[in-house]
């Protein structure tokens, strides 16, 4: 993810530079624009460029700031792939007080002079250019470490699940006010969690073929 990140701001100074130099080689539309305008319209030139550079300044500040807390991770991130070299004063865990990992350093020590587990993040890693299921391999990996390294998993889990954009917990949280409204305050945790599940799952049951199986009860 944070890959992404940084190459699409990579990419908005490239757009910015496009428009600097009039190369336009990003904005064909702009430039016909300027070399429609006609001799009198020619002298708004460099107000329309400016006005455009400025967007585009507006746009990486707003950018930058916007992801300017996952910047501060970003040498946590490493700890998802690179657990078995990473620095335990590297890692940022100002924002992981909740996980209750005060033994993460004597684990980390503990792991990184594992050779079975050093061998598995290396070949994870040679093998995580060339496979299209690198997250589902990475987190097969993380589910079949032992608890022995209990800390450690969960901060890998918590790194794993941040959500990428509010669009998805805010989502989220309009389904679950959604299923617990006024009129269902009843529903136990159990229930209420089942019903989120059912909504937010991309999993289509079989809703013939398992009322098919159920045993009808009879009336007395």
């Amino acid at each position: 993810m944070m890959d992404l990140i940084h190459a699409f701001e990579a990419k908005l100074y490239v757009f910015r530079n496009d428009i600097i130099t009039k190369n336009y080689k990003y904005f064909p539309n702009l430039n016909k624009s300027i070399k429609d305008l006609d001799a009198h319209e020619k002298r708004n030139e460099k107000k329309v460029i400016d006005d455009f550079i400025s967007i585009m300044d507006s746009l990486i500040k707003e950018f930058s700031a916007r992801f300017s807390r996952f910047k501060e991770l970003l040498e946590t991130f490493k700890f998802i792939m690179y657990p078995d070299v990473i620095s335990f004063v590297k890692l940022n865990l100002s924002q992981f007080d909740w996980l209750e990992i005060e033994e993460l350093e004597m684990q980390l020590i503990d792991f990184q002079y594992s050779s079975i587990w050093i061998q598995k993040f290396i070949a994870e890693r040679l093998t995580s250019n060339i496979s299209k299921n690198t997250s589902n391999e990475i987190l097969e990996i993380w589910n079949s470490i032992p608890d022995a390294f209990n800390c450690l998993k969960k901060l890998a889990y918590a790194i794993l699940t941040i959500f990428s954009s509010t669009y998805v917990c805010e989502s989220l949280f309009l389904e679950i006010n959604n299923i617990k409204d006024s009129l269902k305050n009843r529903l136990t945790d159990d229930s209420n969690s089942a019903c989120i599940l059912l909504k937010v799952t991309s999993y289509n049951p079989d809703i013939s073929y398992l009322s098919s199986n159920l045993q009808q009860q009879k009336s007395h």
